[in-house]
């Protein structure tokens, strides 16, 4: 089966894909990880003030999406099928939350002797991490990947 989801056909000797997986997939890890370790009650009762359904099941399918579909990149396995969950909490957290902030992820709002205070990000960020899961869909994992193990495995067999 050749389509978007399947490693066979992808060209898997590609550096800038694994590069960008690599620092995606950290990013998404880095990010769940941290929802998770101080305790997932927060950002359900973040979901819960922006008015997304059954926020505490949200919050759980979020915080996994980010932490598995994180891993996942790193190491390149199933790239194609697990950026899609991301890119839904991308979205997600861009017309939940960003969005209002307009476009820009850093707003300098102040400096003092500490140095300079920023206001709330804007979905800038939430429009990179889909462009790129976007494109590590259409490219593949590139070099040193799960995925890539799995199409040379496929093209041996036939």
């Amino acid at each position: 089966m050749n389509n978007l989801f399947s490693p066979a056909g992808k060209i898997y000797n590609n550096w800038p894909a694994f590069i960008l997986r690599v620092i995606v997939g950290i990013g998404f890890f880095v990010h769940g990880y941290a929802k998770l370790s101080k305790g997932p009650e927060g950002f359900t009762k973040l979901l819960h003030l922006v008015g997304v359904p059954a926020p505490g099941v949200m919050a759980w399918l979020g915080i996994a999406a980010e932490v598995i579909g994180g891993l996942a990149l790193i190491v390149g396995a199933f790239v194609s099928i697990v950026s899609i969950p991301l890119i839904i909490t991308m979205l997600t957290a861009l017309f939940t939350i960003h969005y209002k902030f307009g476009y820009s992820s850093i707003k300098t709002i102040g400096l003092d002797a500490d140095g300079p205070k920023f206001g709330p990000p804007g979905y800038e960020i939430n429009l990179l991490y889909i462009g790129a899961l976007i494109m590590l869909i259409f490219t593949g994992a590139g070099k040193f990947s799960v995925d890539a193990m799995i199409a040379r495995k496929r093209s041996r067999g036939s």
